[in-house]
């Protein structure tokens, strides 16, 4: 064969263009061409090692929802994703900031009632001087202890209160954008940060005088830590995150009992689901992680056994609570244990004289708790088809687009607030949920991985349903299903760009048929909304501005006419006006509609008695005392007709 000068170039593995001498080859020896083959490959795969390495430092790896890999340069990402968030998290605090004035007139809103006026009250003694307290938790104590430490430092007035959790919910917001970010990809972290920018409700409860902006800000911190601890190797920052996760989790427990229940959790996942770490790191970090929780937890322990003689790291209501959610006869949304006391003042000292009245002695706290317990699964038992029907009724409670209102409706303040008026119509829990479904259905197959997320969804529904269903209860569950919903809405996009109908056409339908489910009308929305109405002229009532309240209380009583609370209400608002006669008429209607009802008797006998029927006044107070006779207003009622008589 003769020599060959032809050359052949050709495209290296190595990125630049390689010269072959195809007659060398084809003369040189087996042997040297082995050995020198030999070498050129020792060669390429020190070139590669070498060009990888110096790849990984400029470049980012990533896996969208869809499965496609992405190359970006690190340092401009983290620049565009830190920049991105910081836009987000304006636009939050500037939706916040804008309902906070534009609701100042909401009467609701500088007279709190309910809830509300209970924390504002506990507040003010804790800013008093009493931080210790002089009786067990009945309730939970983060939020008071929170509104304390701000009127301490000097924000007074509510609306400044509110500034202050606006600007805690902007702060929600960029905590999920990094949790996003550290379980998944810089995508899913920064677009659930979005859509929890915008959603209505937490710019509604953000702002709202309740513990839910506060709890949903401790959520969003504890997941943040917990993706942090996802994606870091080194032992020592693990070691000190698991300190943070486990104080963040304690605190969220003071703000929301249900809670408790994720504690076993984290410790499982830090032994068998923490990767990368040897099994001693993961022993100290679950030891480390406890001591972060008892950190906070046992003193509050401590001081409830001091106050009560029984520990309790939290409060000692979950028995009255449980048995309100699930009695014979419940409906799934909060009833008072005695019918119209349904506010702070009222329910623990309600729940301790019921249970000493039927028990016939003295109870501590912890034994009035497990006395509503008790009582709840003897009536679950006697009634169990009735109870699995009303735990399927909570379960789609649970999952439907409208906010139960507890004392303020959403609907109440939507009339007031530009960002409520523009975005609840679309972009509601009906919406948020079918969308997050689609995202947990995509990432099933890595459950092995993401089991802790899809555990902490569950069991904190399964508490929420194990008692009563109210909108600001399951807010919690918003910075969770924010985070799926990322990535379905992403998947959805990828499809339509790759134009994969099939798949399309699956995520359609789940995503229908959730929604359907979610928007089937499974409350009594109009007497809810009814309610409200009658809450916020009452609160106008408290300011003093007696024809605002007025006016709230007779559109309630146009919607829902059979309320004996809101004519109550009404004579009470007409009385304070001057009109007694007015308040007469109405306290006479609420009597008819419910004879029992606390207080209206007394009020009715204290209007005839102005207008100087002491006759029929004396029979109202004698009424009142039958009713409830340790009612010392309605007695001195009677002691001062009969004593004037004589």
């Amino acid at each position: 064969m003769g020599r060959i000068n032809e050359l052949c170039t050709t495209d290296s593995p190595l990125g630049g263009n390689a010269t072959i001498d195809r007659n060398y080859w084809s003369i040189m020896p087996k042997s040297k061409r082995s050995a020198s083959k030999a070498r050129n490959d020792d060669v390429a795969r020190k070139n590669i090692a070498r060009n990888d390495q110096s790849r990984k430092q400029v470049v980012d790896v990533q896996t969208d929802s869809v499965g496609h890999h992405q190359q970006k340069p690190r340092v401009n990402a983290d620049r565009f994703f830190l920049g991105a968030v910081l836009v987000v998290c304006v636009v939050a605090l500037f939706l916040r900031v804008l309902h906070v004035l534009e609701t100042f007139g909401v009467p609701t809103s500088q007279s709190p009632v309910g809830d509300s006026a209970g924390y504002l009250a506990w507040a003010n003694e804790i800013a008093a001087g009493k931080w210790f307290g002089e009786s067990t938790f009945y309730q939970a104590p983060a939020y008071p202890y929170f509104l304390a430490v701000l009127k301490t430092v000097g924000f007074e007035s509510l609306t400044m209160v509110r500034m202050v959790q606006g600007c805690m919910g902007a702060a929600t917001v960029a905590l999920i954008a990094f949790a996003g970010r550290w379980w998944f990809t810089r995508r899913i972290g920064l677009t659930a940060a979005a859509m929890l920018a915008i959603y209505p409700p937490a710019i509604y409860y953000d702002t709202l005088i309740q513990k839910a902006g506060l709890a949903s800000f401790l959520l969003a911190a504890f997941l943040a830590c917990l993706a942090f601890l996802h994606r870091r190797r080194r032992v020592a920052v693990v070691y000190q995150v698991a300190v943070l996760v486990g104080v963040t989790l304690a605190l969220l427990v003071l703000a929301r009992e249900n809670a408790l229940l994720w504690v076993p959790l984290v410790p499982c996942w830090l032994l068998w689901g923490l990767r990368g770490v040897s099994f001693r790191g993961r022993c100290i970090a679950t030891a480390c992680f406890g001591c972060g929780a008892a950190l906070i937890l046992f003193p509050v322990a401590a001081r409830n056994a001091y106050l009560g003689g029984e520990w309790s790291p939290t409060t000692f209501q979950a028995g009255p609570n449980f048995y309100i959610g699930n009695h014979h006869g419940a409906n799934g949304i909060y009833i008072p244990l005695i019918a119209g006391r349904g506010t702070p003042v009222y329910e623990r000292s309600d729940a301790e004289w019921l249970a000493e009245a039927e028990t016939g002695q003295e109870l501590s706290p912890r034994q009035v708790s497990q006395f509503w317990m008790r009582r709840a699964w003897a009536e679950i038992a006697q009634h169990p088809i009735d109870w699995v029907r009303l735990m399927v009724t909570k379960s789609f409670m649970l999952v439907n687009r409208y906010e139960v209102p507890d004392v303020e409706s959403i609907l109440v303040y939507r009339f007031s607030s530009t960002p409520l008026a523009i975005l609840l119509s679309w972009w509601n829990f009906g919406v948020l949920f079918p969308i997050a479904c689609w995202g947990m259905l995509l990432k099933l197959k890595n459950g092995r991985r993401l089991w802790l997320l899809y555990t902490l969804l569950l069991t904190m529904s399964l508490a929420i349903v194990g008692f009563f269903i109210l909108g600001r209860y399951r807010q919690p569950l918003v910075p969770l299903l924010v985070i799926w919903a990322a990535i379905g809405f992403w998947d959805v996009i990828g499809r339509l760009r790759t134009r994969d109908w099939r798949t399309f056409a699956y995520a359609a339908c789940t995503v229908l048929s959730v929604a359907v489910v979610c928007h089937w009308r499974v409350h009594d929305e109009t007497r809810l909304l009814a309610t409200s109405y009658m809450n916020v002229g009452a609160a106008a009532g408290k300011n003093g501005d007696m024809n605002v309240a007025i006016q709230w209380l007779q559109r309630s009583l146009q919607i829902d006419p059979q309320s004996a609370a809101t004519y109550f209400n009404l004579g009470r608002a007409y009385s304070a006006d001057g009109r007694h006669h007015e308040a007469i008429a109405a306290f006479r209607q609420a009597q008819s509609i419910d004879p029992e009802l606390t207080s209206v008797a007394r009020a009715l006998g204290a209007s005839l008695e102005r207008i100087g029927d002491r006759e029929a006044a004396l029979r109202q107070y004698i009424w009142a005392l039958q009713i409830d006779p340790s009612d010392q207003s309605a007695a001195r009622g009677v002691q001062r007709i009969s004593g004037a008589s004589r």
